[in-house]
């Protein structure tokens, strides 16, 4: 009888657990050692695994067994990894004595589309996937001065944040996949959902009151902004909002306060109707270096180091929107400038409408993020365009002559005999001499003019809104600057020169491929012709 009572408790709790099964997010039940003990077929196809393969195995073997407050990276079943986020409850004590010590349930929510970052290296292969700024993303969640949630394309709840749990009286672990329909009444939750909908089906954000039940059982009337994040492919994947309460007592004013000054994020508020800050963070002050008092009564507007970006901002917002996560220069104090993740919404405090700001100092990492992509896209030797950067945006110059109509022109240069150069005085001789060819096209070129290295002592330029007659002017000042640059030698100076073959657009089917080619054919007769000259590509050549 033990036995046939033990194998009943088992199978109501397998029955009880199958309700997971057609959750969209991983669930798994797991033993206080981290053994697994049942997994929805969500989890087992997040992590890879073939149905049924997950229970007895260990958290360990895919890395779920962190207690950390933001994403981290999976190991998936063939030692791939995934971005996920964790949050775990433990299960209440059953018949056969296993209790909240004993089991505890895992939701595992895929995370991997907002967390990975493609940065390509120079040979063209994508490096592993970072942070990407996710531990930023929470810090912002938990230091913001009002109620955050997301939730899934499905509206449940997938993560909320301290404020949140204060205001509504449900912790964050017992909100996970609940819905809406557990903070109010049915009619007004149906609006909720046809506002969530609403702005998964167009860009932007919404912005409504609506009654929301607090921790004291009250219904209070909240703002709520809501905006939809989407995956790589502009899909939606669910909505991120706000709640800001349109009435607030002091104490909760102080607690907030008190919450911001501890948060690693520069923060600010200001009034919308004449830009003037009422409120900023310590950390807001450090980033500005100036005194907390002295920033405040002064105007947001005067932080901005490029007026154009501010005029970015100001167009979202006025269209209703807000900003999330945009790269801006701000200016310190001393009026040193430096990158910041900026984030702003609007928001209605005590009456007053605001916007209430969030700045995160990117400066080191986008200083190193542009470095990397500049040794990826440059010729060590010259500093100019490689061949595979400059065919990128030579394809996109080409783009914009065939949209807008408009002429271009290659022409395709190589320095003469520059074997001889090679042979006579040495290869290091050699380096400085396409050093100088380099710097010379650059001191005629125009700012806007593709300038490459297409390999040994061969370049090539894109002239944008250029015929090839017109270019012709440009190529021989080119070739008179080049023949009379002296170049240093060891035993003294010497002079180069330099052959030069052109070819301009033809039709609107054209290719840059093709129009190198022309170029070349063009300077294969200027190399004929004795070199030291310009040719421009004609049929039957």
């Amino acid at each position: 009888m033990a036995m046939i009572s033990d194998r009943g408790v088992h199978d109501m709790r397998g029955s009880a657990w199958s309700a997971y099964d057609r959750l969209p997010v991983g669930v798994c039940i797991v033993t206080a050692s981290g053994m697994i003990r049942y997994a929805n077929p969500t989890l087992h196809g997040l992590l890879g695994c073939e149905p049924g393969g997950l229970p007895g195995r260990s958290l360990c073997e895919f890395d779920l067994d962190r207690s950390l407050p933001q994403a981290w990276p999976a190991r998936l079943a063939d030692g791939a990894v995934r971005w996920v986020a964790v949050a775990e409850m433990p299960l209440p004590a059953d018949a056969d004595g296993e209790g909240a010590d004993a089991l505890r349930m895992l939701t595992v929510t895929d995370v991997d589309a907002l967390c990975r970052q493609e940065k390509v290296s120079g040979d063209g292969v994508p490096s592993r996937p970072g942070p990407a700024g996710m531990p930023m993303v929470d810090a912002l969640l938990e230091a913001a001065p009002v109620p955050l949630f997301v939730k899934d394309a499905d509206g449940q709840y997938i993560a909320v944040n301290d404020a949140f749990a204060r205001l509504t009286g449900i912790s964050r672990a017992d909100m996970l996949r609940r819905t809406t329909f557990a903070l109010t009444g049915p009619d007004m939750a149906r609006e909720h959902v046809g506002q969530d909908r609403a702005v998964m089906e167009r860009e932007g954000s919404v912005q409504y009151e609506a009654p929301v039940r607090t921790a004291e059982g009250a219904m209070r009337m909240v703002n709520l902004t809501k905006a939809a994040f989407r995956d790589q492919a502009g899909n939606p994947m669910g909505i991120v909002g706000a709640i800001h309460e349109l009435t607030e007592t002091r104490p909760n004013e102080e607690r907030l306060e008190a919450i911001l000054e501890q948060s690693p994020i520069g923060v600010s508020v200001s009034r919308r109707d004449d830009g003037r800050i009422v409120f900023v963070n310590t950390r807001f002050a450090e980033l500005i270096g100036l005194p907390r008092e002295k920033l405040i009564g002064s105007r947001a507007r005067d932080y901005y180091l490029d007026s154009h970006q501010r005029l970015r901002v100001l167009e979202r917002l006025r269209g209703g929107g807000g900003v999330t996560n945009m790269e801006v220069q701000f200016k310190r104090a001393d009026g040193s400038p430096f990158w910041t993740l900026f984030t702003v919404n609007q928001a209605v405090i005590q009456g007053v409408p605001v916007n209430l700001a969030w700045i995160y100092d990117y400066t080191e990492r986008r200083s190193m993020e542009e470095a990397l992509r500049d040794m990826a896209s440059r010729d060590p030797l010259t500093g100019i365009y490689n061949r595979r950067s400059f065919m990128e945006l030579a394809r996109s110059q080409l783009a914009r002559a065939h949209r807008f109509h408009e002429p271009l022109s290659v022409f395709v240069l190589d320095v003469d005999h520059f074997k001889r150069i090679n042979d006579t005085f040495g290869h290091a001789t050699g380096d400085d001499a396409l050093r100088m060819v380099a710097a010379g096209c650059q001191a005629i070129l125009r700012e806007y003019d593709l300038l490459g290295r297409l390999g040994g002592e061969e370049f090539v330029v894109v002239l944008p809104g250029a015929t090839a007659d017109e270019s012709r002017v440009v190529a021989e000042r080119v070739r008179r600057h080049l023949a009379r640059m002296p170049i240093e030698a060891p035993d003294g100076t010497f002079r180069l020169t330099a052959s030069i073959g052109i070819a301009g657009l033809e039709g609107a089917t054209d290719t840059l491929e093709r129009a190198i080619h022309r170029a070349d054919l063009a300077l294969y007769r200027a190399k004929h012709l004795g070199r030291n000259r310009v040719a421009v590509f004609e049929p039957g050549m």
